[in-house]
């Protein structure tokens, strides 16, 4: 949710100045996320973590796989890395590649719909639709 509404403000023009300490404060949050699931759930194995992965995939999607792990590893890379550009250059990250933007954006929305739409039950799936459609909307034109 703070991811969305962060992108919500920097996609304004001019970019609200809240947008970045709501879309860090996002990152954060997503970071503590990891950092437990990681902690409590698989004993800061990655053994257990790439399993429980590979079982997941299989009940949802057939097969034994638990390559989606390092899909998150790669995520979360790309989330710290595009908040500590965004913190410490600010202006080079306003003058980035629309392709590079682009590209952030779907690397963002495929994780989305697997974490909070494919690979969840019940109430919070629905979130997950309403995260995913808040984004197409925001994304669909800068304002």
């Amino acid at each position: 949710m703070l991811y969305t509404a962060g992108e919500y403000g920097r996609t304004r023009q001019p970019v609200r100045p809240w947008a970045r300490p709501v879309w860090l404060l996002g990152a954060a949050c997503y970071l503590a996320h990891v950092a437990v699931a990681f902690g409590t759930h698989h004993g800061w194995s990655h053994a257990a973590a790439y399993a429980y992965t590979a079982r997941q995939t299989d009940a949802l999607l057939g097969f034994d796989w638990g390559g989606g792990l390092w899909v998150n590893y790669a995520f979360t890379l790309l989330w710290v890395g595009e908040g500590l550009w965004w913190q410490a250059l600010p202006e080079s990250y306003a003058r980035r590649a629309a392709a590079w933007t682009h590209a952030v954006r779907g690397a963002f929305l495929f994780m989305i719909l697997n974490g909070a739409v494919l690979f969840v039950n019940g109430p919070r799936r629905l979130l997950g639709v309403a995260v995913v459609i808040a984004l197409t909307l925001i994304w669909r034109r800068p304002r």
